[in-house]
């Protein structure tokens, strides 16, 4: 690991935190041709770099961020995309995305851990319980999964639908945030109490996205005993047509007699970071993402293998503005974000060379521009590594903040946490065991 390169990163990526500083919170990128919008998603991911800074500036940063989105909630409870912090108006394009939501409790969770404002959740619970209710009504057919509308999520170009790893694996964290800060307000506020939770996601999202041996072995009857318990049933037909047996990942999506048979960086990462994985189970991802090169030359790659025309998952409208062909944008571009993330899990897994070798080559991927160094490019061409998104985007300088951070110490603020927070333990041969199986209220 180049130390020197490493320093420099950090500076650099503290200097674009505090250009996309705003009286109503972070802007998504410190240029107004990039994304000058408060992003929910965004924000809540570029406060997780600017906590491990303890500047006050980027703090207060953050927890403005949170007061404008929720300032702006609707009266169902959905908390908008982004907001124009000159204006104050909520965007008219592109007005909602499920994880918006998610990633609002998540940012309350951070904030409560950084400053133990007991006071400041008080005053945003009822816009925090509202936003969980709302999410709760996105599990159309109650099985304890949410469902996604097609593109509905921070991969806006490309056909994740229906069960979505990424954002079930976000609304279990979600849950278990929404959990500790239910315990700062009690007993003088009320919660609102989940039919299905967290350890019934966790436990969903194991038994219908991880794909073992064991559906073509003994236990495949038990398996599915437990799937068309929780209304899951109809998914089997992956199972049965021959097509896939295993797979050292979880899947992108499931959806009916249809899923996506590739790896998704960001939801496996958080899987790991949260640990629904397991140590077991987070092994066998983070070796796939090393030997098909997820991480070559930057990381990371959004997905792999990415997707052709005339594959079943293309859509035409991958073509819009010539963004989402094969290796670029979601569709196997390489993004430092998720990079970030990446680095993250591996030190979470205690794969420490891995990790230190990885953020180098962030370093290296963020110090790379079109005008100039260090321009921190939202995403890059899979496959020739060169910058083409937009510069100076607080997400990627955020998280190659967190990744030094979490390089540097061990620690992953928000995830050790809801690691601590989480609802079963592991064996020795890598089953999960949960608190109350099938997972109905805790």
């Amino acid at each position: 690991m180049t130390v020197a390169l490493i320093a420099e990163g950090v500076e650099r990526a503290r200097a674009i935190l505090m250009q996309c500083v705003t009286p109503r919170g972070f802007r998504a990128s410190a240029l107004r041709e990039g994304y000058p919008q408060v992003w929910a998603r965004d924000s809540a991911v570029t406060f997780l770099g600017a906590a491990v800074t303890g500047a006050p500036e980027l703090l207060r940063a953050g927890r403005a961020s949170l007061e404008t989105l929720g300032a702006h909630q609707s009266p169902r409870g959905l908390i908008p995309l982004n907001i124009n912090p000159e204006t104050g108006r909520a965007s008219s394009e592109n007005a909602g995305a499920l994880d918006a939501n998610l990633w609002f409790i998540l940012g309350h969770y951070t904030h409560y851990l950084l400053t133990r404002d007991a006071a400041f959740v008080r005053a945003h619970w009822a816009a925090l319980d509202r936003a969980l209710v709302w999410l709760e009504f996105q599990d159309m057919n109650e099985c304890g999964l949410l469902e996604i509308p097609e593109a509905g999520n921070w991969m806006d170009l490309l056909a994740v639908r229906y069960n979505v790893l990424y954002d079930n694996v976000l609304y279990y964290a979600a849950l278990l945030a929404h959990q500790e800060l239910a315990r700062v307000v009690a007993p003088a506020l009320t919660a609102h109490r989940v039919t299905i939770d967290a350890a019934g996601v966790s436990e969903r999202i194991n038994l219908l996205m991880w794909v073992d041996r064991c559906w073509v072995a003994e236990h495949f009857a038990e398996h599915l005993e437990k799937l068309k318990a929780m209304r899951l049933e109809w998914y089997m037909l992956y199972h049965n047509i021959g097509t896939i047996s295993s797979r050292p990942f979880y899947l992108p999506w499931v959806a009916f007699r249809e899923y996506g048979d590739w790896c998704d960086a960001l939801g496996n990462a958080l899987a790991i970071l949260v640990g629904i994985a397991g140590k077991h189970r987070a092994a066998h991802i983070l070796r796939y993402l090393d030997d098909v090169g997820m991480a070559e030359p930057y990381p990371t790659k959004a997905i792999y293998p990415p997707i052709f025309p005339g594959e079943s998952n293309w859509r035409d409208y991958y073509r819009s503005r010539n963004l989402n062909l094969p290796h670029q944008y979601h569709n196997g571009g390489i993004w430092p974000m998720i990079g970030g993330f990446h680095i993250a899990a591996l030190v979470r897994q205690g794969w420490m060379t891995e990790a230190e070798c990885l953020l180098d080559l962030c370093a290296q991927a963020n110090r790379r521009g079109h005008a100039q160094d260090w321009e921190f490019n939202e995403w890059m061409h899979g496959e020739t590594g060169r910058p083409m998104g937009y510069p100076q985007q607080a997400w990627s300088a955020a998280m190659f903040l967190y990744a030094e951070h979490a390089v540097r110490t061990r620690t992953l603020p928000l995830f050790d946490e809801l690691l601590a927070a989480q609802p079963y333990h592991e064996t020795e041969t890598g089953e999960l065991v949960y608190r109350q199986p099938g997972g109905g209220p805790g």
